[in-house]
């Protein structure tokens, strides 16, 4: 936030509580403007009072189209407000220009300093008051987006999305303070072991592949940055043809093909980017050592996985759900950190982008400790893969999915989320009534026979901060 723009808010928050009691002692003749104006529905209130983790889908997700667009469609009546999820696919960072790098994330941010005649104050303001929630995220596949809003504040909302959408400012004032901002941000990661670890994990897995990019090869690009890259990058690569829509909540079909038609439809109709190629990982047993002297040494771990819609996502799901990606009730929570004390945490986890999936983990530890922590992670990594899990581990490890499942609906903006992301996957407009079936219905031996095919493969390591007597 720019200097301005902080003092500007403070003197508008004392100007309003000035005039709120002004107003107050003119009498009841301004009662009601007064009542409207303070007791106006706030979107935060409604979406953290709107929990929903007990629910049972009673809803059918609805497939909608209009203006040769879809959406996916939960209506959910019970509190007055909507989310509108979106995401264009093929649009994140790894589709950058190598001379470019940094545009999605300076893009992300700038689409929200203003739009049409409404400066960054201003729309700011206008979005706070009448309740309307406008965020942006990327990664390095799509940018994605939601829009929340109180029902009765509709056609504001969308109005302030449209401008949004199609009259980006990009005033050279806030390009160059987001340039800044995210140069200061860079630098300060750059100091820390982590970030340099992900840095040379990316070099290091993906070499010759846009995934490669690091923050130090952002960090001498983002100067070249200017308006019109935006602007071409969102005529090329945010289009109908790579957009998915999930909406949800206290709206209709018809409402929903109104938006369709009157917001999305105005998009550029065809991508004009490039698709990414897949990434033939050969992982197994290589490793790097990053040489930098820190506290803790930091290890990151993959092996080749599988994706979303593959005969063996979930067999392997369940299998590394066991291995390391329960928690503290994991294998390898419970010997190396449980038991040993060598790690205050250690976690595998799926990581599915376009382009690879793998399986991904990460544990940190004093250097004289991590060796030790390395060796029992691999012991139990072949345990897996040799022996498989029990019947029980198996039964447990079902029964936390499948109670955990509904808690990660606390609102409708994580139903609208989830929405896109069955479409983006190809999950089927069923899949919140069947997905914990998908999840009773995986066999012993189709587990174990993931944890065999995958697990069989000794990770690859990137480290820092390991003593160099200790490097194997």
């Amino acid at each position: 936030m720019s200097r301005y723009s902080s003092h500007h808010n403070k003197f508008s928050y004392f100007f309003r509580w000035l005039m709120f009691f002004a107003v107050l002692a003119c009498g009841w003749y301004y009662a009601p403007s007064i009542w409207l104006q303070f007791n106006q529905i706030n979107t935060d209130d409604i979406l953290s009072a709107s929990k929903m983790k007990n629910k049972k889908f009673s809803g059918k997700v609805q497939e909608v189209k209009s203006a040769g667009l879809k959406a996916y469609l939960l209506e959910e009546h019970s509190v007055p407000i909507v989310s509108i999820d979106f995401m264009f696919t093929n649009a994140g960072s790894a589709y950058e220009d190598d001379e470019k790098q940094g545009l999605i994330g300076i893009l992300s941010k700038m689409l929200l300093d203003g739009a049409g005649s409404y400066d960054a104050i201003a729309f700011n303001d206008t979005c706070e008051e009448y309740g309307i929630k406008i965020g942006f995220t990327s990664s390095v596949d799509e940018i994605s987006g939601y829009l929340h809003f109180p029902k009765q504040n509709m056609a504001m909302a969308l109005k302030m999305f449209e401008l949004v959408l199609q009259k980006p400012r990009f005033e050279q004032e806030f390009l160059d303070l987001r340039k800044q901002q995210l140069k200061t941000i860079v630098k300060m990661s750059l100091e820390k072991p982590q970030a340099i670890l992900a840095d040379k994990f990316s070099e290091f897995i993906f070499a010759g592949h846009p995934y490669s990019r690091t923050q130090a090869d952002m960090l001498k690009t983002i100067d070249n940055i200017n308006e019109q890259d935006m602007r071409e990058f969102m005529q090329t690569h945010l289009s109908q043809e790579n957009l998915i829509i999930g909406v949800a909540g206290d709206i209709s079909v018809a409402q929903t093909q109104d938006i369709l038609q009157k917001i999305f439809a105005k998009l550029p109709e065809k991508y004009l980017g490039e698709k990414l190629s897949k990434i033939n990982l050969e992982l197994g047993g290589r490793e790097y050592n990053v040489e930098k002297s820190s506290a803790q040494a930091i290890t990151f771990f993959a092996v080749n996985g599988t994706y979303r819609n593959d005969v063996d996502f979930y067999p392997l799901y369940m299998a590394n759900y066991i291995l390391g990606g329960s928690g503290l009730s994991s294998r390898l929570s419970q010997v190396i950190r449980e038991k040993e004390g060598l790690t205050y945490g250690i976690y595998t986890e799926f990581s599915e982008s376009d382009a690879v999936a793998m399986v991904q983990g990460s544990y940190s530890a004093t250097p004289d400790n991590f060796n030790k922590a390395r060796e029992l992670l691999l012991d139990e990594w072949r345990k897996i893969a040799a022996n498989g899990v029990s019947e029980e581990e198996l039964q447990q490890a079902k029964d936390s999915l499948v109670s955990s499942f509904n808690l990660r609906f606390a609102s409708v903006g994580r139903i609208a989320s989830m929405l896109t992301a069955m479409q983006k996957y190809d999950l089927g407009l069923d899949f919140l009534e069947k997905r914990n079936d998908y999840i009773k219905a995986v066999t012993l031996q189709e587990v174990n026979a993931a944890a065999k095919k995958y697990f069989s493969v000794t990770p690859d390591f990137v480290s820092i901060g390991i003593k160099k007597e200790e490097k194997q």
